[in-house]
């Protein structure tokens, strides 16, 4: 139950501040808005530092000892990360967001913060309640408040604030709820900290290449389309809002699938993920086409409206994503195969990347989407004939040195 609940409340939290957004502040503020989280997410991918992709199954089978100090390694390497992509994601905002640009810039930092968040830790040791209470609810309520304070004719600058401040609490909180002692941080020298970082660059460039086509079509329309920010930023919206509600699936599986005793038994179990995700990936895809529309209606205050064909081709991204979670993040990961999800991220931001940017220049909104559709497509692709074609898993080594 907690890793539905989890999901639903990340998808929830985002509708409370958005009608306040467009109806006080506008098209135009969103899209700036929109443009600061499309930076901060791209940023956060590498703050995150991979711990997301390989963290849940090594920690899923490890000791408890070993898992206290794999989350301090994660904190320490995760902290030292994002003091310069934190920079990096506030002057790259302020210079590309067209107008409001201090609070797309604050936006940008609170965003690239969400990658020091330890939800991949509560997920392999199978504790929703502490993302609930360390990261969901924290977020819900600061974006209440400034919904609420919006509302009532406070700036835009309050929505930037509870962006950012929950995502720098969440760290404390971890330790707190996990009880890290200082000597778990101790033994974790400098050179030793280097190392561990050196540990997940594989995973780290994969998830970091994939962030290229996932969270940066925004920022790229941005550039080659500015007038088709806003409702293809809504789109976007409303369409990781899904995706963040059925992330709950692969979630519980990454726990489930690496507790197995055996490579082989992995292999079922994760091909098993494969079917259920794909599944729930064609329900949700034509429920979100036919649904999207009137939803965009009533979050964006009727300031902008997603056309049925936009929804139709959000709906079809969402059933790819939902497969792709499950043969990367779930069955090339249990099969030790991590650098075939690099290599499926470099093709999918290659072939990507410029038919987002030519597409939305040509067709606007629903070209970028189609540039989406072209960049998930080729990375599923590639990581299912991977998958369909193993037979016998290597085993993984879960050391972390």
């Amino acid at each position: 139950m907690g890793f539905i609940v989890v999901p639903m409340l990340g998808a929830i939290s985002p509708l409370i501040a958005l009608p306040a957004i467009t109806a006080n502040f506008g098209a135009v503020a969103w899209g700036a808005i929109a443009i600061g989280q499309s930076i901060g997410m791209a940023c956060a991918v590498v703050v995150e530092l991979g711990w997301s992709l390989n963290g849940p199954q090594r920690v899923a089978r490890s000791s408890p000892k070993n898992r206290n100090q794999t989350l301090a390694a994660a904190l320490l390497t995760k902290a030292l990360i994002f003091m310069p992509m934190a920079l990096i994601a506030f002057v790259a905002a302020y210079m590309l967001a067209p107008t409001f640009k201090i609070e797309a810039a604050v936006v940008a930092m609170g965003s690239a913060a969400v990658g020091m968040s330890s939800t991949w830790y509560f997920i392999g040791t199978r504790r929703p309640g502490w993302i609930l209470t360390i990261e969901s609810l924290p977020k819900l309520v600061a974006v209440g408040l400034a919904a609420l304070a919006m509302s009532l004719g406070a700036p835009l600058y309050s929505y930037a604030l509870a962006v950012l401040a929950p995502s720098l609490l969440a760290p404390w909180l971890t330790v707190l709820a996990t009880r890290l002692r200082l000597s778990d941080f101790r033994r974790y020298r400098p050179s030793r900290v280097l190392r561990v970082i050196q540990f997940q660059s594989l995973a780290l460039s994969a998830r970091a290449v994939s962030a290229v086509y996932i969270a940066l079509p925004i920022t790229l329309v941005g550039i080659a389309a500015p007038a088709a920010v806003p409702v293809f930023a809504a789109a976007e919206r409303l369409q990781r809002m899904a995706l963040t509600l059925l992330q709950s699936i692969p979630n519980f599986m990454q726990g489930w699938v690496g507790s197995a005793n055996s490579a082989s038994a992995r292999l079922d179990r994760a091909r098993k993920a494969i079917v259920i995700n794909a599944a729930f990936g064609v329900v949700s895809g034509l429920v979100f086409a036919l649904a999207a529309p009137r939803v965009a209606h009533i979050v964006f205050s009727g300031v902008i409206e997603i056309p049925l064909e936009l929804s139709s081709l959000s709906g079809v991204l969402i059933f790819i994503v939902c497969t792709s979670r499950a043969t990367g993040n779930i069955a090339l990961v249990a099969l030790n195969k991590v650098r075939v999800i690099m290599i499926s991220a470099m093709a999918g931001a290659l072939v990507g990347v410029p038919a987002i940017f030519l597409l939305s220049a040509r067709y606007g909104p629903e070209g970028a989407l189609i540039g989406e559709l072209i960049a998930e497509g080729t990375v599923l692709v590639i990581q299912l004939v991977v998958t369909l074609r193993a037979r016998r898993p290597p085993a993984v080594n879960l050391a972390v040195s």
